[in-house]
């Protein structure tokens, strides 16, 4: 079965839009913000950028937002690493290193739907929101441009080395690259954990590490009509 590997969302008339950072078994945490901002799960959307498991304490928790009407998710490379953890060795040693045990304790079944709903999840987001046209993917956009990632992306047969940037790279966050990325008004993007919400050129990095909880970490929610954390 082909999946959708980009995902877009028309502006959201009725209420607001939040991103929310990496959220890494942090279920309890998350539900504390979403009542901080008076989440309306009516009207309201909330969009991950991934990294939903592994390192909190309540990974299995957190799935239950994949069958919420107004969450959504891209894939992290977490999700990679899970996926790939049921064929490949060096992807076990990983979740083995991390103390991922919260997988193997599910049974076979749900392990089985566990990964299925990991492999479904696109790897883009487009949003129009009130601050304009917003792009998430979870870790860069290795390109200078919005449109020739996609369609480098949808190109006959896809682009796995692009797919797996996407997902996994660090180039403009290691180089603190300010280049703006042509095509959207903002990235929002996670994978790269710092103390609060940066901006690079038009790139937003908003994990902030929730699962450190070392008083200097928190989870951020942003709000996608304005771009500022809430």
């Amino acid at each position: 079965m082909k999946h959708e590997l980009i995902r877009r969302f028309q502006l959201n008339r009725a209420g607001r839009d939040f991103a929310v950072g990496d959220i890494h078994g942090m279920y309890s945490l998350l539900e504390k913000k979403l009542a901080q901002i008076e989440f309306d799960p009516a009207c309201d959307r909330l969009f991950s950028v991934g990294d939903l498991v592994n390192r909190g304490p309540e990974s299995t928790r957190v799935l239950a937002f994949l069958s919420q009407p107004w969450f959504y998710a891209i894939k992290g490379n977490h999700e990679d690493i899970v996926l790939h953890a049921e064929t490949r060795a060096e992807y076990q040693d990983i979740l083995r290193r991390l103390k991922a045990f919260w997988l193997n304790e599910l049974p076979a079944p749900k392990r089985h739907r566990v990964r299925e709903a990991f492999r479904r999840l696109p790897l883009v987001f487009e949003l129009e929101t009130k601050a304009g046209f917003i792009g998430m993917v979870h870790a860069e956009c290795p390109f200078d441009s919005w449109q020739e990632m996609k369609q480098v992306l949808l190109s006959p047969g896809g682009n796995a080395r692009l797919q797996e940037k996407l997902m996994w790279a660090r180039r403009r966050f290691a180089a603190l690259d300010s280049t703006r990325i042509e095509g959207v008004d903002a990235l929002v993007v996670g994978h790269n954990i710092v103390e609060k919400m940066m901006v690079l050129g038009n790139t937003y990095y908003i994990d902030t590490g929730a699962f450190l909880q070392d008083g200097r970490h928190d989870l951020t929610l942003l709000d996608l009509h304005t771009l500022t954390p809430v």
